[in-house]
């Protein structure tokens, strides 16, 4: 039954002071604005509240009825105000994240762990996945994934950009026939495909130059330390974020870069989360923590 839930309480104050104009004066508005509500309620309701003549006011047994249930109805309502007044200054309650494998089980627990220590009241489930989960079907508030949305109730935002690079093993650049000099030679040759969210179209970009490829996909795998195995061993040319996985393997020389001056599509993270979770203090809070520590880790490497 739809009413004004301001109207319970100055209802509620009309009840206790037995006066429309000690209630307006406790209200702090005018005595008329007070008569208006109590009409309206009285119209929602489809009863009689109170019972005025010219010299006293008195409620009607339903009247008292209405009164005590009101009482409780603000005194729940006051708490909901509480809760959220305090969520403002300090997050709290607890949040289930999916993260998956290739952002990396270092960034996930730095995350989780400066998220917890910064706010005290706040619990969190984060749990490590290897394929795209849905927040709402598969019961968590907050995903991380890639790619455009597929569903206009969800709220995606960028967290990072993983910047790729094209490489191969220097074996395996050695053997070939002939060298790696224009992007149409990788439509010819095995292609390491990373395959988080499915397979994703191969773009690489020179200055004002482009070209959407369609390599051979040898074999593909959502994890980059299984992609960078593969791409060690020999098995074709990959992709892999700048500098981060093959650091160690680039100042070696066991993989090398190819065709360096052409640029892959950077590999956009976001954070999803349902609509309806938009004004989460907690959400936003977790959002802030991972962008924080995504920047130190890119400092580090």
């Amino acid at each position: 039954m739809p009413f004004d839930l301001d109207a319970l309480l100055v209802f509620g104050k009309v009840v206790e002071s037995r006066s429309l104009s000690k209630a307006a004066a406790l209200l702090g508005m005018p005595k008329s604005t007070v008569s208006r509500k109590l009409t309206r309620l009285e119209a929602d309701l489809g009863i009689k509240l109170l019972r005025k003549n010219t010299h006293q006011l008195t409620v009607t047994d339903l009247g008292e009825k209405v009164y005590a249930h009101a009482v409780n109805i603000l005194t729940e309502a006051n708490g909901v105000r509480a809760l959220v007044e305090g969520s403002k200054q300090e997050p709290q309650g607890e949040l289930k994240v999916a993260i998956p494998v290739f952002v990396g089980i270092d960034y996930a627990s730095r995350v989780g762990a400066t998220f917890l220590r910064r706010y005290p009241h706040s619990r969190l489930d984060i749990r490590l996945v290897d394929n795209m989960v849905d927040p709402v079907r598969d019961g968590f508030d907050v995903v991380f994934g890639t790619g455009p949305l597929q569903d206009s109730t969800l709220i995606a935002r960028k967290v990072f950009s993983l910047e790729l690079f094209l490489c191969a093993s220097a074996e395996f650049v050695r053997h070939l026939p002939e060298p790696i000099t224009a992007p149409t030679q990788l439509n010819s040759l095995p292609f390491i495909d990373f395959g988080f969210g499915g397979p994703r179209r191969l773009t690489v970009t020179r200055n004002k130059r482009q070209y959407e490829l369609a390599p051979q996909v040898r074999a593909r795998a959502n994890n980059f330390q299984v992609c960078k195995q593969y791409i060690l061993q020999g098995l074709g040319i990959g992709e892999m974020p700048t500098q981060i996985i093959c650091t160690a393997e680039l100042r070696e020389g066991s993989i090398v870069p190819v065709l360096p001056e052409w640029t892959p599509e950077p590999l956009d993270v976001h954070m999803i989360y349902p609509f309806e979770l938009s004004f989460s203090t907690l959400i936003s809070a977790f959002y802030e923590t991972a962008c924080e520590i995504i920047v130190e880790n890119t400092a580090r490497a």
